[in-house]
């Protein structure tokens, strides 16, 4: 929702302070107790929902507006909702029937979050799934079965050393981080993974076979943190010394990040697309892809459940173990995101059109950094 407001653009950066943790859509499996989407093995993902950054920039800004009124550092809760939804919105994140811009009120947008070396000041986005592909889609393609439909694949060449070979279902695909001038590093090479395994006992102190877990988080190699654009309204000053330095949670098991901001005047993303062919800065969300004629794509899938609840001025509603634990808190659908990397290619420049078109329909999800893509 567009505004006569004026806004300031800055860059946030979050330096971790040591392992982090970002879920999804799996829980623990404990004494049989969860859903059909638990596990014995937790993995975290490598960056955070951008509902998490925004939920973030929220309570930052809420929990230093220097006014007890509004809000309680105390009791860590609002004390006035009329003024905090003037300041932040009434509500988080939410899908809208006609996919509108939500309003959050000081936060207008937040671009999608990407790995920045403060060494270098490099910018890393996940890399194109086609890297190390040569993709001929000129060509009549391969006939092939896919989901016990018939169709037809372009020839795919697989970088072999110093040579091109024809691709295999059996050849791995490295998944790398891209600065904007190509430059790219694998991904196990910016993060690290941290595993811890655990047990939970019974209460009456029996350890069972089923209550052997283990945990699988990341740490961000020396010298990288996470970055992403955001532009607020200029009575919201992110470079001023009360912001800087503050130690914000994002994720579970108390992930926590070091905030630093200064003003931009804008991030340049890749364009690592093409006349025929687009890639996903950010993971995205996409429906009935039947109405987009697509040629062929390499993508991958992230679950997503977001939380959802308005301001209140219940101290409860804003403890993490009791918001998590609270399954009302949660939506009822399940939704699934195409990944940061995926890649779409088209016939023709119109397919391609449509197809970006569609992308940029889902308004409240490019206004928090999803949908973008090049």
């Amino acid at each position: 929702m567009e505004r006569e407001i004026a806004m300031s653009k800055y860059l946030v950066k979050l330096l971790p302070l040591g392992k982090f943790f970002f879920g999804g859509d799996m829980a623990f499996k404990v004494n049989n107790k969860e859903t059909a989407f638990s596990s014995y093995i937790i993995h975290s993902f490598m960056t955070p929902q951008q509902t998490s950054i925004l939920g973030m920039m929220r309570f930052l800004i809420l929990s230093k507006v220097n006014d007890k009124s509004v809000f309680s550092v105390e009791r860590n809760c609002i004390n006035d909702v009329e003024k905090a939804n003037g300041l932040i919105g009434n509500s988080g994140f939410v899908i809208s029937p006609n996919h509108c811009a939500n309003d959050y009120k000081s936060v207008l947008k937040i671009g999608p979050c990407f790995v920045l070396d403060t060494q270098t000041g490099k910018s890393y986005f996940k890399g194109a799934g086609d890297l190390d592909l040569q993709i001929d889609n000129r060509t009549n393609g391969i006939d092939a079965t896919i989901n016990g439909k018939s169709c037809q694949i372009p020839i795919i060449n697989i970088q072999d050393g110093d040579k091109m070979r024809l691709f295999t279902g059996k050849d791995f695909l490295p998944h790398y981080y891209q600065t904007i001038k190509g430059e790219k590093l694998k991904e196990e090479k910016l993060f690290k993974e941290d595993s811890r395994i655990g047990i939970n006992k019974s209460y009456s102190g029996k350890t069972e076979s089923e209550a052997f877990y283990k945990q699988i988080s990341y740490r961000l190699s020396e010298s990288f943190c996470f970055a992403f654009e955001v532009e607020v309204a200029d009575s919201i000053n992110l470079a001023d010394e009360k912001y800087q330095k503050q130690i914000v949670k994002l994720g579970a098991d108390d992930s926590s990040f070091v905030f630093e901001a200064e003003k931009t005047d804008g991030i340049n993303y890749p364009v690592w697309g093409s006349e025929k062919k687009v890639v996903l800065l950010s993971d995205t969300y996409l429906t009935d892809l039947s109405k987009c004629e697509l040629s062929f794509a390499i993508t991958e899938i992230r679950p997503f459940r977001f939380l959802f609840f308005k301001n209140n001025t219940d101290a409860q509603s804003y403890n993490v173990v009791n918001v998590i634990k609270d399954k009302s808190y949660y939506p009822a659908k399940r939704y699934d995101l195409y990944q940061a990397g995926s890649v779409f290619y088209f016939r023709n420049v119109a397919d391609k059109n449509q197809f970006c078109r569609h992308i940029d329909s889902f308004a409240e999800f490019k206004q928090i950094g999803y949908n973008h893509y090049c």
